[in-house]
C-alpha cells in the first residue's frame, strides 16, 4: 500500500494493511544532539545535520532515515526570518522578528521573562500601537514545489505552520503570567491581543496555503492549553478567550485548502477535547501519556470515532531512560489501545530530546513497525 494511501484511509477511520508512522516534524522530531548520535550509531557521524528550528534545537532528519524507518509522512517547513530580521546579540541570545528575546540554556533557548514586546501593556490601545513584523512572500517561497515534489513521490505531506499558536504567540508577546492573570483581571487587553494573534496566523495561512495547500494532506498547527498536572486556565476561560478563535482560524483554513487539521497541544488538556473537536480539529497531538488526565485507555474510549489519536509514545521516562525492552512495550500498549478501528498515527509524544539513545530510537520504530500491522 502507499504511503498517502495508507494515511487517507486513517484519515477516514478505516484500518489499512498498518498504521501509519510519522516522524521529522517541529513537534515530533529529534534535537540536533540525538539526531547526531543515531547518525554515529548507524555509522553515518560525518552526515551534515541542519538546524530546523533554533529554540527547540532539532536537526532535520535525512531522508535516508525516514525511509529506513519507512515513514509514511512528509513535512514542509516556512522559510526562516531574514538576517536583517533577527537581531543577533551574542552567540546564545537573539530577538526575533516579532522582539521576543531568547536566551540559551542548555540544550535550548528559553524566552527572557520581561523582555517581550508588549510585556507591560496595559490596555487595547498598547496592543494597537505594536508595530506588527510584516509578514512577507519570501517567507514561503519554494513550499509548493516541495510539497509537490513529496505529493508525487507518493507521500503524505503535512504543511507545517509559521510560528507558536494563538494563545502561546500571545504568551510569548504579553509574557506567561501576564495572559494568565490579565484573561481575569485585564480582560479587554486579552481580547484585544488574541485578536491580534490571531489575525498574525490568517496572514501567514493565507500566504502558506496560496503557495502549497494544493499538495498538501494535513496542516501542524501547535498552541499548548496544557500543564504537566492539568489545564493551563479553567475551561470556561478557554472556552470565552481561546475556543472562538481557534474554531475561527480552522475554518479560516479549511476554507483555503482541502487538508485535515491536526493540533499539538500538550499537557492535560482532557476537559478541553469536546470543544477541540467542535472546533474542527480532525488530529490530536501528543496525548501526554504522564500529563493528568490523559489516561490513553480512557481517551480512545470517550473519543474514538471522533478524532485521530497522533503520538502517544511517552518521552519523559520511556524513551530517554526505559530500556529497549520497556521502549517495545510501551510502543505495543500505545499501539493496542489507539489503533482499532484505523483511527491512530505513530509518533513519540513530542519531539525526540537530546538524552534519548539511538538504540531506544531504533527500537520504538522497529516496535512500531512490527505491531502496526492490521491484516497478518
Amino acid at each position: 500500500m502507499e504511503h498517502v494511501e495508507r494515511v487517507l484511509m486513517t484519515l477516514k477511520h478505516k484500518e489499512p494493511d498498518r498504521i501509519p508512522i510519522d516522524l521529522g516534524s517541529v513537534i515530533n522530531g529529534m534535537h540536533h544532539v540525538a539526531l547526531r548520535k543515531l547518525l554515529k550509531f548507524m555509522g553515518m557521524g560525518d552526515v551534515e545535520i541542519l538546524i530546523i528550528d533554533k529554540m527547540q534545537g532539532l536537526g532535520k532528519i535525512p531522508d535516508f532515515i525516514l525511509e529506513h524507518f519507512d515513514v509514511d509522512f512528509r513535512h514542509v517547513f516556512v522559510n526562516p526570518p531574514k538576517l536583517n530580521e533577527v537581531r543577533y546579540i551574542s552567540e546564545d541570545k537573539f530577538i526575533d522578528e516579532f522582539g521576543i528575546t531568547y536566551e540559551r540554556h542548555g540544550y535550548y533557548f528559553e524566552i527572557v521573562e520581561g523582555l517581550q514586546p508588549l510585556y507591560n501593556a496595559r490596555s487595547p490601545k498598547d496592543i494597537e500601537n505594536y508595530s506588527l513584523p510584516a509578514i512577507k512572500d519570501y517567507r514561503v517561497r519554494g513550499m509548493g514545489k516541495i510539497a509537490k515534489m513529496y505529493n508525487e513521490a507518493g507521500y503524505a505531506v503535512v504543511i507545517n505552520g509559521a510560528t507558536a499558536g494563538i494563545w502561546e504567540l500571545a504568551e510569548r508577546l504579553h509574557g506567561m503570567s501576564n495572559c494568565l492573570k490579565n484573561l481575569i483581571l485585564n480582560p479587554e487587553l486579552m481580547e484585544s491581543l488574541l485578536d491580534l494573534t490571531l489575525e498574525i496566523h490568517k496572514r501567514f495561512w493565507e500566504l502558506i496555503l496560496n503557495e502549497a495547500g494544493d499538495y498538501g494532506h494535513i496542516v501542524l498547527q501547535g498552541d499548548d492549553y496544557g500543564t504537566q498536572v492539568g489545564p493551563q486556565m479553567p475551561p470556561k476561560l478557554w472556552e470565552r478567550f481561546i475556543f472562538p478563535r481557534l474554531k475561527e482560524l480552522i475554518s479560516f483554513i479549511k476554507k483555503n485548502a482541502k487538508v485535515k487539521v491536526l493540533l499539538h497541544c500538550c499537557g492535560g488538556i482532557r476537559p478541553f477535547i469536546r470543544k477541540l473537536i467542535e472546533a474542527g480539529v480532525d488530529i490530536l497531538n501528543p496525548l501526554q501519556p504522564r500529563a493528568r488526565g490523559m489516561n490513553r485507555k480512557e481517551i480512545k474510549r470517550e473519543f474514538s470515532g471522533k478524532l485521530i489519536f497522533h503520538g502517544g509514545l511517552d518521552i519523559q521516562y520511556v524513551l530517554p531512560q526505559g530500556t529497549a525492552e520497556e521502549v517495545e512495550n510501551e510502543v505495543k500498549d500505545v499501539i493496542e489501545t489507539y489503533a482499532p478501528g484505523g483511527e491512530y498515527i505513530f509518533s513519540p509524544a513530542h519531539n525526540i530530546q537530546a538524552d534519548v539513545p539511538p538504540e531506544n530510537v531504533l527500537a520504538a520504530y522497529r516496535a512500531a513497525l512490527r505491531y502496526g500491522r492490521f491484516h497478518k
